[in-house]
């Protein structure tokens, strides 16, 4: 099969050059025609997976975290092309939520060898990215946090990334003292809601923020965004909230509400909302899940077939 390697230059792992070439080499070892894409920047990463799509590459695999998967993606979407994934970035949440190993030799043997399924992605539409303005708008696979949780990612981008996934945690304690709920307005599949809110995410995965399970039942395969909102609490209880939220049991608290729609529009005060850890455009912005846009590559039961066919 044919194979294409990106690899996320911003990747958490000091060792991210040294997983690129395992990946490489064991791709080629299990009998895969490999060839790596050249994208020293943002603009030729775009460029590089674009080309690769229309060349008919088989398998795309991001050797990088959420980011990297994320703009492989937006170029796979309504393509044959499949994603694979050797997370090697600082959260990991997709690979993390499609059951991708964090073992690099793991996470390799399932790009080479594992099966096929088609997911959901959202497609985020705003003031500038919009069909109406002749974009397709931006295309996210785990989540778009759009409240404390963007401000939140934002602090974040500034911490070293050799925190890895407790790069989100410590922005968290960060932003913790100033816990402040913010007014907004929902639209979920044309029913209104207003709401003050700490914490709002729009999720397709159940996971983010570096393993934090925020919407633990959230299903790719189920054509519905999970709208996560957790309402005013005090300094303590949202340290108690920022426990449970890496096991899921935080969903059961009386201030966490988790709605489903197939879109959502959100509006609410200036700010930037985030998609897979990347500033991704102000509110208000309008979320919807597209049903089974993106091939990626899993283990387990297949959907499609299997990657080494």
């Amino acid at each position: 099969m044919r194979y294409a390697v990106l690899f996320g230059r911003r990747s958490g792992r000091r060792d991210g050059s040294g997983v690129l070439g395992q990946t490489m080499e064991g791709l080629a070892r299990r009998g895969h025609d490999v060839v790596r894409l050249r994208a020293p920047d943002l603009s030729s990463a775009h460029a590089a997976c674009a080309q690769a799509v229309a060349d008919g590459v088989e398998v795309l695999v991001v050797v990088g975290g959420d980011g990297a998967v994320r703009l492989a993606a937006s170029h796979c979407v309504g393509s044959p092309t499949a994603v694979a994934v050797v997370p090697s970035g600082s959260g990991n949440d997709t690979a993390a939520s499609l059951g991708v190993p964090s073992a690099v030799e793991g996470a390799i043997e399932v790009a080479a060898a594992g099966t096929t399924r088609r997911i959901d992605v959202i497609r985020v539409e705003d003031g500038q990215h919009s069909s109406a303005s002749g974009s397709a708008g931006h295309i996210v696979v785990g989540s778009v946090p759009a409240a404390l949780d963007a401000r939140i990612a934002a602090r974040s981008l500034g911490l070293p990334s050799a925190l890895g996934p407790m790069r989100y945690a410590a922005a968290t304690l960060a932003e913790i003292p100033r816990l402040a709920a913010r007014d907004y307005r929902l639209t979920l599949d044309g029913r209104e809601r207003e709401c003050s809110t700490l914490v709002l995410t729009v999720c397709n995965l159940p996971l983010f923020g570096g393993g934090m399970r925020i919407a633990p039942d959230a299903d790719p395969v189920d054509g519905l965004l999970d709208v996560v909102t957790i309402d005013t609490v005090n300094p303590l209880a949202a340290l108690g909230l920022l426990r449970k939220v890496f096991t899921g049991t935080h969903a059961t608290h009386r201030a966490v509400r988790i709605q489903r729609c197939a879109q959502v529009r959100v509006e609410g005060p200036a700010l930037t909302a985030f998609g897979d850890g990347d500033p991704i455009g102000a509110l208000p912005l309008t979320c919807t899940a597209v049903p089974a846009a993106l091939k990626v590559v899993v283990q387990g039961p297949a959907d499609q077939g299997s990657a080494s066919t």
